[in-house]
């Protein structure tokens, strides 16, 4: 019968044997590749949507993603481009190659890409050729567990803000870049994970997400590194302007910061949990904080008040405004994941 499935797919009749056993022959070619032989067996599964899934678990093949970059081929300023896509691709080995050695801001480029994700590490450096490999089983480090790492992260970060703005030392800002860098690296991996969720069943069942949550966590992730970007920006504001003699954790914008505080904290406890409630109230709580933001920046404007004071508070509210605003996204991420956990296959 003509295949209609792709290079991978094959159509194959229904038998029935025995009277009342029905079989379906596996492809010969899928045996090989997998290394499998007559009475090895597979476990089969059955998904929701009626799909069969054959799944090879005596097979003993180990099976390497290979990724290479040719540093002739690519500008200076996008190795670290390839580099991101190569580790997002799930590669487990990293080749870069060039003709001559590679300069100081090549080897540069690569150490902070290393620097810039987990688990992998420079295995060869030949001077023109050099391999990273990935030491991370993708299983050991589970979803729930980094996307609260990246909150308790961005989180931290908002609270010593807080912190500086009402007389707290300047050096409790210090390590804000650091935590910058890892919400970014965490972001990285995570979107990793996914993509091998997406690919590999194996992964899909040690982590415990199925392919659909797995995908609407991946957005989540990336809202909440948008969130750690304005975080940074807050941190990162008190260098560059002086804090206004008139700011107040009682006032606009500052007095928005407990109330995201407690509907960011309502919506990672509803990662597991099943209170959807909980997630209206929260992004209730974040729609109207965001209105009483936009508001006070249009007053802002129009205020009488000290030009540096206005800059200082306008850059505040818009980056609080924003990260209301990505925490909405959240939410209703969440709510989408509690719909489908919820539903139900007729």
């Amino acid at each position: 019968m003509p295949n209609k499935g792709g290079a991978n797919s094959e159509v194959r009749k229904i038998q029935l044997t025995g009277g009342s056993t029905y079989i379906v022959s596996l492809p010969k070619k899928w045996i090989i590749e997998h290394g499998l032989d007559a009475k090895d067996q597979v476990r089969i599964e059955w998904r929701p949507s009626g799909t069969l899934r054959v799944i090879a678990d005596a097979s003993k093949v180990i099976r390497n993603r290979i990724v290479e970059i040719n540093c002739r081929e690519i500008p200076d300023h996008m190795i670290f481009d390839h580099l991101v896509a190569a580790y997002l691709s799930g590669a487990n080995k990293i080749i870069i190659h060039s003709k001559n050695d590679f300069s100081r801001k090549q080897s540069k480029i690569f150490r902070n890409f290393v620097k810039s994700t987990r688990g992998l590490e420079i295995a060869n450096d030949q001077g023109n050729k050099l391999e990273m490999i990935s030491l991370l089983n993708p299983s050991e480090m589970p979803l729930y567990s980094s996307i609260n790492r990246m909150y308790l992260l961005i989180s931290r970060q908002v609270i010593d803000f807080s912190d500086v703005l009402i007389g707290g030392d300047l050096d409790i800002l210090e390590d804000s870049a650091e935590r910058e860098a890892e919400v970014d690296a965490l972001r990285l991996l995570l979107e990793r994970q996914v993509g091998q969720i997406l690919e590999f069943s194996t992964i899909e069942d040690s982590l415990g997400t199925s392919r659909w949550e797995a995908s609407e966590l991946c957005k989540l992730v990336r809202t909440l590194e948008r969130m750690g970007d304005h975080s940074f920006a807050l941190c990162d504001l008190i260098h560059s302007y002086r804090i206004p003699s008139t700011i107040s954790m009682t006032s606009l914008p500052i007095s928005v910061i407990p109330i995201w505080q407690m509907s960011i904290k309502l919506l990672i406890s509803n990662l597991r949990k099943r209170k959807i409630s909980e997630i209206h109230t929260a992004k209730s709580q974040l729609i109207s904080a965001q209105k009483d933001l936009l508001q006070y920046e249009e007053e802002l404007r129009s205020s009488n008040i000290d030009i540096q004071d206005a800059l200082f508070l306008d850059r505040v509210s818009e980056s609080l405004r924003r990260i209301c605003a990505y925490s909405i996204n959240m939410a209703e991420i969440l709510m989408n994941i509690q719909t489908h956990r919820e539903s139900k296959q007729m």
